[in-house]
């Protein structure tokens, strides 16, 4: 089930929209159409329809939070509310409120949790990505929108997620929608991995066998190869959303008129 704040919290840990920046700015649109999802949404479903939104070219960096943070100090660390906090909320940062010289202002803020993602993209009239608009969004190298059938190109998705993946290195070009790093050294919460569910999910459950809960996921999807989409929908759909990792962070999306 998708995890939503209320509307009240919202109003008091996402401000008003007012002033939101001009929706193009530095995002990319994306053009819809049917795409058939490696991830098996609902058994037998063949191509799903993709509605056209805008992606932002880049995940968020941690110079973009760190402005967002001074603007909405609720999202400090250590002042956070407890009922959205988790530890590890921009733990690697050397103040509270500011990466610090040790941490490069533009990569890919990383440390937040879903609660903090979701605030920072309301905040910019945004909203962050569903997993299928990810994965449509990611089906696309430099070239191709949809490189899926290049073994090759697949393969080398394995490293997503470390310092060796695909679009991890500096200079590494965008996709054919003019997106960089969606397969970077950082995975991305999406708007919607609550209901990320594989056969016998096992979040919340401690009775000694988490293991068996990633074998299950295996069940769910249509195209087991896909590395870079399998890799984050294991990884996303055993997370809750207080959770913070040291290769987890976010991008926003829009939705077109």
């Amino acid at each position: 089930m998708e995890r939503r704040l209320p509307l009240a919290l919202v109003l008091v840990l996402a401000p008003a929209l007012a002033g939101a920046a001009d929706p193009g700015a530095g995002y990319r649109e994306i053009a819809g159409g049917p795409f058939r999802s490696s991830v098996r949404f609902e058994e037998g479903a063949g191509d799903t329809p993709v509605a056209s939104y805008l992606l932002m070219e880049r995940p968020v960096s941690n110079a973009q939070f760190a402005a967002f943070v001074a603007a909405h100090p609720q999202w400090r660390r250590g002042r956070v509310p407890a009922v959205f906090s988790s530890p590890g909320h921009l733990g690697h940062w050397a103040r509270a409120d500011a990466p610090g010289d040790a941490v490069d202002a533009d990569a890919p803020v990383v440390h937040v949790n879903w609660y903090a993602a979701d605030a920072y993209c309301r905040a910019q009239g945004a909203r962050l990505p569903t997993f299928l608009e990810w994965e449509y969004a990611a089906a696309a190298d430099a070239t191709r929108r949809d490189a899926r059938h290049d073994p090759a190109w697949r393969m080398r998705q394995i490293d997503d997620g470390t310092p060796r993946a695909l679009d991890a290195a500096p200079g590494a070009p965008a996709n054919a929608w003019g997106v960089h790093g969606l397969h970077g050294a950082a995975w991305e919460w999406s708007e919607d991995f609550a209901s990320l569910l594989g056969d016998g999910d096992r979040r919340g459950q401690d009775d000694g066998e988490p293991l068996k809960y990633c074998g299950a996921t295996a069940l769910a999807f249509n195209d087991r190869g896909d590395y870079g989409v399998v890799k984050r929908f294991v990884l996303l759909s055993a997370l809750q959303p207080g959770a913070t990792l040291g290769n987890l962070g976010f991008r926003c999306a829009r939705s077109q008129p």
